[in-house]
């Protein structure tokens, strides 16, 4: 074995060994030290790999993928952050809160974005889909995306965020129609409490539907589609809310209609 080939595979451990730590840190909640501290010379190729491994452990227990989530879609966040750029990671069905009701009890430190969501009624795919063509291809609802880094704090950067699926931990969905205005124009709002937030469609890269045109480029690259049936949540309109027991966070749109999350 080469000094090459033998450097390679102590990176290919770090990553496999980053996934299990994360896949653990999720099911004890238990939060962990961000990895680009641990490894400053973590590279963007690595940390999408510590995403797909952890994924694979998923599949090897069963567990059945929904589609996906999209984070840093709001370019307003980013430069607050100094991020360059939005990412993604995915949904699973026991993600997904389907009687509105969020256990905090397996979370770390969860915070819930209002969202639009996209559903697929048909394969979309290839290296040039834009907005036009995820909007001919499928029906938005509002949504609520809880949030929960397996980081020890919210002190990470784009490689950790990545590494962890986007922080995905939890969705609830309203239901889905076809868009009676551009989805750009879109509108929804947050209460919770005595916090009330509003925001508009164009927050996601301009529009929910180039956010989603934006997954399905960069599934291309990973040869791979946004399949019927799935779910893509198009990142956060609003500022987060932090979730507490007893809490109940409501999202509406007077173009999608609402759904409500209550934490116990």
């Amino acid at each position: 074995m080469t000094r090459s080939e033998d450097a390679s595979d102590v990176r290919n451990e770090l990553v496999y060994a980053a996934a299990l730590d994360l896949d653990r840190a999720e099911q004890d909640r238990t939060g962990l030290q961000p990895i680009s501290k641990r490894f400053p010379d973590l590279t963007n190729v690595e940390t999408w790999g510590i995403a797909v491994a952890r994924d694979g452990l998923r599949v090897r227990r069963g567990e059945r993928l929904m589609g996906y989530k999209l984070g840093w879609t709001s370019e307003a966040m980013r430069r607050a952050l100094g991020i360059d750029e939005p990412n993604f990671g995915t949904l699973w069905a026991y993600m997904h809160a389907d009687d509105g009701v969020l256990d905090l009890a397996r979370l770390i430190h969860p915070k819930a974005e209002p969202e639009f969501a996209f559903l697929a009624d048909r394969t979309v795919q290839g290296a040039d889909v834009d907005a036009e063509a995820v909007a001919a291809a499928g029906r938005w609802a509002v949504a609520l995306e809880v949030v929960d880094p397996r980081w020890i704090s919210y002190d990470f950067d784009w490689l950790d965020n990545t590494a962890d699926g986007s922080s995905a931990a939890a969705y609830v969905l309203g239901d889905f129609h076809p868009a009676i205005v551009p989805p750009k124009s879109l509108r929804l709002t947050m209460e919770s409490g005595l916090i009330a937030r509003t925001g508009f469609g164009e927050a996601a890269m301009g529009s929910p539907a180039e956010a989603v045109a934006w997954l399905v480029r960069q599934l291309h690259l990973r040869e791979a589609a946004l399949e019927p049936g799935m779910v893509v949540l198009t990142g956060g309109i609003t500022a987060p809310v932090d979730l507490t027991p007893g809490l109940t966070v409501r999202v509406s749109s007077p173009e999608l209609g609402s759904c409500a999350m209550r934490c116990v």
